[in-house]
């Protein structure tokens, strides 16, 4: 009876933190301990037939409802605790598939965590063979309005005879032209900066498995001057993952003169590419 109290005495003050499922019985030992989001408790795992989720216990003093609550305007609190999130997604999916778990998937109890495996099992087998293999890369796509304005003239019959004409007419005539010349930029770097995105995600699309298109970041989120034009993901099989960087180069060397650039990040978990039936799941 005196155990059985502590151990309900315990579950009231601690959760259970998943941060992933993947295949397989028991943390590799060649791996080590490893510290979880909460650094007082290290990683370990609970298993459900032929899957595992991976999980740490953590203080309900900072990760309860109420607490996170708080703590969710804190910036500093939040972008480490997200790091570290991400840190252990990254090691996990290493050399192995993972369903990553959104950030704060928090449960009261192991009990709890081996239900959420047991209620989608069929749905992590599935994925888990689906996504053995193939890795989740970045790519971004960012240009410079003013250098791509300056090249404009060179791809663009319209602007290139606005310009022609503008040189023939007077001082009153060629205002008027500079007002068309400068609605005819406008419009030619809008459609040359959309096909770039567009040519992009399809040239890349062709050598990924799957392809998505995320939210794009404002310069206030990305602290560079540059317009970000597209933010893609990409799962790629670890075999074709040469040909992608070759496509992805071919793009630079096409657009990179306009003042595009492509940039590519990852390895990362596939959290764009996963369907479970839990809503907990990234």
């Amino acid at each position: 009876m005196v155990a059985e109290n502590e151990r309900l005495l315990s579950e009231m003050e601690h959760g259970y933190y998943v941060y992933g499922v993947v295949a397989g019985d028991g943390w590799p030992a060649a791996e080590g301990p490893m510290a979880g989001i909460d650094l007082a408790y290290p990683l370990y795992t609970l298993s459900h037939q032929a899957i595992q989720a991976v999980v740490s216990k953590v203080s309900l003093r900072e990760f309860g409802q109420e607490s996170l609550e708080a703590r969710i305007n804190d910036a500093e609190w939040l972008t480490a605790k997200v790091c570290a999130h991400e840190s252990i997604l990254e090691t996990i999916s290493a050399g192995r598939a993972v369903i990553p778990m959104r950030f704060c998937s928090i449960y009261n109890s192991e009990g709890r965590v081996r239900e959420m495996l047991a209620q989608h099992y069929d749905d992590f087998v599935a994925n888990l063979a689906r996504l053995e293999g193939k890795r989740e890369w970045g790519i971004k796509v960012y240009f410079d309005e003013s250098r791509l304005a300056d090249g404009i003239e060179q791809i663009s019959d319209r602007v290139k005879e606005l310009k022609a004409e503008m040189a023939t007419k007077s001082a009153g005539a060629a205002y008027i032209l500079r007002k068309k010349l400068d609605a005819a930029t406008s419009e030619e770097i809008e459609r040359v900066s959309n096909e770039c995105a567009q040519r992009g995600h399809d040239r890349l699309s062709s050598h990924a498995v799957q392809s998505t298109l995320t939210a794009l970041r404002d310069r206030q989120l990305t602290g560079r001057r540059d317009e970000m034009i597209l933010n893609g993901a990409y799962l790629v099989v670890e075999g074709q993952l040469a040909v992608f960087r070759g496509e992805l180069e071919r793009l630079q060397g096409d657009y990179g003169d306009l003042g595009f650039s492509f940039e590519m990040t990852g390895p990362w978990p596939p959290f764009n590419f996963v369907t479970i039936g839990s809503g907990d799941v990234a």
